[in-house]
């Protein structure tokens, strides 16, 4: 992504942070003139407030919701590996000038928390954010310039595994004292049992537990990469599995540590199944041709339409005979509601975190569907008006069912979850036809394999090659 993208991108993320850590607020935005000179006095003499363990979730959201805003100010910054050093100081200073300038905003629109505990957090997330573009910058460069790379699939597989393993940590707020770790042993008898979506209906905890497998079946998909002088597929299923199994009970012991988390030992065995269905996919791909594949999966997209829709409805509470009117509606909404960001406002930074996750992870299969079915690619905005319009259906719907909250912050989110879901399916299938044998250029693009598998590729090149000579067809696979 070029400097002036970075730069676009942040900011766009500056102006929706300065929105959201302003006028919106308990009461809607709520703006209290006073003296500059005597704001910039209160800035100053900001207090370090003491925080229980009971206030960490809060303080590491804080620090994460600067992480973005640090990685694309760096971007923008550093565009040459010469620069990198300087253009990381250069980010960190004016992250830290941004956050000051919205500190002092936020005196003029109480009771926002002003004090030196969030300025922290938020500095040290910015420069968590500035390091980790820092040490992703080569991978970055090398996607730009080439996709069809083995190489660019693992590190797309690796940027997501971790961001999978800190949403499964979130919100981070370890137990870090003699009393904390007391209590949270005392919870450890309750997790052995604890499934996702307990109390909640059958369908959701079967979403649930569906959702956890699929999630986790990239993972299992990295776990069969190694890298000797080559990246290459050289593990096995059942090694890439016990991996993944050892991996995600570590992931449990941690999040049983976590003091707002939710452990669960059940979960491990959904992910390691996750893991497992990864690692297989990644060996059955590479005797596939994916042309082939994304024209089968296209072919039932018509007959998957109504599956999707019916557990979208399921999920959110609308296959039920109970509804109210709109008079009742219209008397237990809450209009501040209708304020952009305002329902994460009213929760905490992490439950806002996975409330975006969960509502881009629903609509993210409209933009995969659409790209399936989609003949000469496109479909971007098709995508986006569907997910929209799907979102608002589904949103009205709550609107009218008892005990339910709409939020209208998930209609623009499933817009922008099927767009981005449009746009990078090209790009994923391109890389994944890195390490499908079955696609023609595969063979031009992929380095043989070590071992047995490397002898099995050059031995299907060499029949390949010998069809080809003699003008025999080539199977499965088109001569271009």
């Amino acid at each position: 992504m070029s400097a002036s993208r970075y730069a676009i991108a942040a900011f766009l993320y500056a102006v929706t942070m300065v929105y959201a850590s302003t006028l919106v607020g308990p009461m809607g935005p709520h703006y209290i003139p006073i003296d500059p000179y005597e704001a910039w006095s209160r800035l100053i003499e900001m207090p370090y407030v003491s925080h229980g363990s009971d206030q960490r979730s809060d303080w590491m959201g804080n620090l994460g919701m600067l992480v973005p805003l640090g990685f694309l100010v760096a971007g923008w910054f550093s565009p040459s590996y010469r620069h990198v050093v300087i253009g990381g100081i250069v980010a960190f200073i004016l992250c830290l000038a941004f956050i000051l300038a919205v500190k002092y905003a936020q005196l003029f629109f109480p009771p926002r928390t002003v004090n030196l505990n969030y300025v922290l957090a938020q500095s040290l997330g910015s420069a968590l954010g500035i390091i980790l573009r820092g040490a992703l910058r080569r991978p970055l460069i090398a996607l730009g310039q080439r996709v069809d790379r083995i190489e660019n699939l693992r590190t797309i597989l690796w940027v997501y595994t971790a961001l999978t393993i800190v949403f499964f940590l979130t919100p981070l707020d370890f137990a870090l004292n003699t009393e904390d770790l007391t209590i949270q042993f005392e919870k450890l008898p309750a997790t052995l049992t604890a499934i996702s979506g307990a109390g909640r209906p059958a369908v959701v905890g079967l979403v649930l537990a569906l959702a956890s497998i699929l999630l986790m079946m990239p993972v299992g998909a990295l776990l069969t990469f190694r890298s000797r002088g080559r990246v290459h597929i050289g593990r096995s299923v059942g090694a890439a599995t016990w991996n993944g199994f050892c991996a995600m009970v570590v992931v449990y012991a941690l999040t049983a540590l976590v003091i707002s988390g939710a452990a669960s030992l059940p979960g491990v065995g959904f992910r390691t199944i996750g893991i497992a269905l990864g690692a297989w996919g990644i060996h059955w791909l590479v005797r596939q041709n994916p042309d082939h594949i994304r024209y089968r999966l296209g072919r039932f997209v018509p007959w998957a339409v109504p599956v999707y829709l019916a557990i979208v409805a399921a999920v959110n509470g609308l296959v039920s005979v109970h509804w109210i009117g709109p008079s009742a509606a219209s008397a237990d909404f809450y209009r501040l509601g209708l304020y952009p960001l305002f329902n994460y406002y009213i929760v905490t930074k992490p439950q806002a975190a996975k409330n975006i996750a969960a509502h881009a992870v629903m609509y993210a299969p409209i933009g995969v569907m659409i790209w399936l079915s989609a003949r000469q690619g496109g479909g971007r905005a098709t995508a986006f008006v569907l997910a929209a319009i799907l979102s608002g259906l589904v949103e009205a719907g709550r609107f009218f069912r008892p005990g339910l909250v709409p939020d209208i912050n998930a209609i623009p989110l499933a817009g922008a979850a099927a767009w981005a879901a449009t746009v990078s399916m090209p790009v994923l299938w391109r890389m994944l036809g890195t390490v499908a044998i079955g696609h023609p250029m595969a063979l031009l693009l992929q380095p043989a394999r070590d071992g047995a598998m490397g002898d099995w590729r050059d031995r299907d090149v060499d029949r390949r090659t010998r069809r080809r000579d003699h003008g025999e067809p080539l199977g499965d696979v088109e001569e271009y």
